[in-house]
């Protein structure tokens, strides 16, 4: 690959108990499940051979245990960056699904049609979360500090996923349910002088069992 050509892995973690139960998560910690972990070593073998050279992760418990699991199939180091911290949800945080529609059926709403810019009590919007890990990830593939890479992976969460395929294609709000990702999925892009270009999307054909999750 040229030297001012990157190529980056954007991987979301396994599955969690909140994952599988439908509680939103935030930054509300929680393990990976014996699936998420099957999940997690699956992705791990998909990886091989790809030339990823650093990890980057998020520091939640999800994220990291992910990433150790890939890191160690690879062979290659990850690093804890708060860059790729999942949305925080405030209030919401470790709530249901279903009481969360009950008890917040306005703000239910705008996180169903347009939540870009719902801000939960105590949290950040998704557009607060993607200026932030769009500002890091410029800083990475930039060069600014460590590493001097080609090729790396970010093993992080889905609105952080969504947050950067939007800025990385300049797709504006709404934006946010026009990309679908699974648990332990993992999309390309590539970048160079001429910006961010997409390569591929939600690859989830390393996953012996697929698990749909929705809102």
């Amino acid at each position: 690959m040229a030297d001012d050509k990157k190529r980056i892995y954007l991987v979301r973690h396994g599955e969690t108990e909140m994952n599988r139960l439908g509680v939103f998560r935030g930054r509300f910690e929680v393990d990976l499940n014996e699936r998420g972990r099957k999940q997690a070593a699956e992705i791990a073998n998909a990886l091989k051979g790809e030339g990823i050279e650093l990890l980057y992760s998020g520091p939640l418990r999800r994220a990291r245990e992910t990433a150790a699991i890939i890191g160690r199939t690879l062979g290659v180091e990850y690093l804890i960056d708060q860059g790729f911290n999942n949305i925080n949800l405030g209030q919401w945080q470790g709530v249901s699904k279903d009481v969360v529609k009950r008890d917040y059926p306005e703000m239910w709403t705008q996180w169903q049609t347009a939540p870009e810019r719902l801000l939960v009590p105590g949290g950040e919007t998704v557009e607060d979360l993607k200026r932030r890990a769009y500002a890091r990830m410029l800083e990475i593939v930039k060069g600014s500090g460590r590493p001097q890479v080609s090729v790396l992976g970010i093993v992080t969460h889905r609105s952080v996923m969504k947050g950067l395929a939007a800025a990385f294609l300049n797709v504006p709000p709404p934006y946010f349910w026009k990309f679908y990702i699974d648990n332990a999925a993992y999309s390309v892009f590539e970048y160079d002088a001429s910006g961010f270009s997409l390569i591929s999307w939600n690859v989830n054909s390393h996953l012996s069992e697929h698990v749909t999750e929705v809102f």
